[in-house]
């Protein structure tokens, strides 16, 4: 099937920032070799402080304290209305096989029954397209990432949490992790979305 994709804006996009910094270094190296004596310093230094300023953009996610990092992984739930669903089906996560790590430390750090909320717009590292993510919930109450939900549901459940997101509110699904070794597979609980 097609199904429609959503992307994020160059300007966040992690490669394009990197490649900017990049650009900006190489223009402020080759400004300074110029023979320009007034304008070659002062062109130079306003490129060199756009590079720094793109690094920072990149930097910065990862020291706020509530904030998200590149992927738009939630780091607290502080603050969060969470909503709990009525499972109806249940689903596949998929990329599971890429987060076997942060599904072992879910597991491990959880003793009863393990849940996820539901993070909309969420995307893999130096990747640009928009997706649901099913972060697990841990027993200390950090958030791992699972994976995605499967892309057949991921348009109208996308819409319907950033709706919910809009007014600092999240799903929270129940999970199933089956294996008791790698590789995990990670089955949630889907029903009808609180309005």
């Amino acid at each position: 099937m097609n199904y429609t994709r959503r992307w994020k804006p160059f300007w966040r996009w992690e490669a394009f920032l990197f490649a900017m910094v990049l650009v900006l270094a190489i223009a402020a190296n080759f400004v300074t070799r110029a023979d320009w004596p007034v304008l070659g310093p002062i062109f130079a230094i306003v490129l060199l402080v756009g590079a720094v300023g793109i690094a920072v953009l990149l930097v910065l996610p990862l020291f706020l304290p509530n904030g998200r990092d590149s992927e738009n992984t939630r780091k607290s739930l502080e603050g969060v209305e969470l909503l709990e669903v009525d499972p109806t089906k249940t689903l596949r996560v998929v990329d599971s096989d890429r987060r076997q790590n942060a599904i072992d430390a879910a597991q491990a750090k959880t003793s009863g029954p393990v849940t996820a909320v539901l993070t909309p717009d969420a995307s893999r590292w130096l990747g640009r397209e928009l997706r649901v993510a099913v972060d697990l919930i841990g027993g200390d109450g950090q958030i791992y990432r699972a994976g995605f939900v499967p892309p057949e549901v991921d348009l109208e459940l996308g819409a319907a949490l950033r709706r919910l997101a809009a007014r600092r509110a999240a799903v929270v699904v129940p999970v199933t992790i089956h294996g008791s070794a790698r590789p995990f597979t990670v089955d949630f609980g889907l029903g009808e979305i609180p309005a």
